[in-house]
């Protein structure tokens, strides 16, 4: 519901489903599924995951919350500080509780970007990188490395330290050869 030109009101349950349409946007849904297949679910734990059926009652924290994958996902995408500026504005938001009223003043407004294919190459690239593994622990390992880096790329801003820490980020996702196509295909039509 828009107020006027510097805020609006959102519902508590309006805040989830644009969330989730913006992840859906990015095929965040793709990589999400990997995880769950390979046991590196960040729900793993969550009394409302059911398996078969999913979560049952989708918060504003788990909503807002990005895993390493989905940090790069969004990262590379050129989204992870709007997201960021976004969820901040969400009041009530902590680790899997909820405590955000069910009406929410914003004054920030995300554009739902449609880039499926990007998070559907990136879900395709950590399959291949599971496939030729033993076990899973090398991709779960990675998660929590890029959930950090891109955090700490992002404190460093635009410092020498961070071109270190890009660099460093690209080493990691060397091997993603199907993700950085569709970052190309992306970088072109812009």
């Amino acid at each position: 519901m828009l107020i006027g030109d510097e805020f609006y009101i959102a519902s508590r349950k309006y805040l989830i489903d644009y969330g989730m349409r913006q992840l859906n946007g990015l095929g965040a849904d793709h990589i999400c599924k990997v995880c769950i297949q390979n046991g590196g679910s960040c729900c793993r734990a969550c009394s409302y995951l059911v398996d078969g059926v999913g979560c049952l009652n989708r918060n504003t924290s788990c909503t807002s919350w990005l895993c390493g994958y989905l940090k790069l996902l969004f990262y590379k995408a050129g989204l992870i500080k709007e997201w960021n500026t976004f969820w901040k504005e969400v009041p009530g938001i902590d680790f899997r509780k909820d405590y955000t009223p069910p009406m929410v003043k914003m004054t920030k407004h995300l554009e739902v970007k449609h880039m499926r294919e990007l998070g559907e190459a990136l879900a395709n690239d950590i399959k291949m990188k599971i496939s030729k593994e033993k076990d899973n622990i090398d991709f779960i390992v990675l998660a929590g490395e890029l959930d950090e880096l891109i955090d700490e790329i992002g404190f460093a801003c635009t410092s020498d330290i961070a071109n270190q820490l890009i660099k460093r980020l690209n080493y990691l996702i060397k091997d993603f050869h199907a993700f950085k196509q569709i970052l190309k295909s992306i970088d072109n039509r812009r």
